[in-house]
């Protein structure tokens, strides 16, 4: 029996992606479950997101939850907040449909409002 793989990076996600989660069907979630896991172990990294329809999502990254690749997660890698013991996170923006662009939708809004709330420094 092999040794569990160490977990590397952190986690943390947009308040509404934990619920996004719990809206998958039950087979893709399990699958969304899993792939978190191998991202915050280091095992797998998302391919790189750049624009999806209306929104540029630069600095984002995707992973395929079903053979069909009806449904994604929208991540991004970020440094670790303070006092973590970890160099880096995995932060979970959106989970969800492809169908219509709805995950990248959901995710470019997301990501619009956690900038407008993002204190300016003088």
């Amino acid at each position: 029996m092999t040794a569990p793989t160490a977990v590397l990076l952190g986690f943390d996600a947009h308040p509404d992606a934990l619920a996004d989660l719990d809206r998958l069907p039950p087979a893709v979630h399990q699958a969304a479950v899993t792939h978190l896991r191998h991202l915050v172990r280091a095992q797998v990294r998302g391919a790189d997101l750049e624009r999806r329809g209306l929104w540029d999502l630069s600095g984002c990254r995707k992973v395929c939850l079903d053979a069909d690749k009806r449904w994604r997660l929208v991540y991004q890698e970020r440094l670790a907040r303070p006092l973590s013991p970890h160099t880096g996170e995995i932060y979970l923006i959106a989970a969800g449909a492809r169908r219509g662009h709805e995950v990248y939708n959901i995710a470019a809004r997301r990501l619009q409002l956690l900038t407008a709330r993002a204190p300016r420094s003088s």
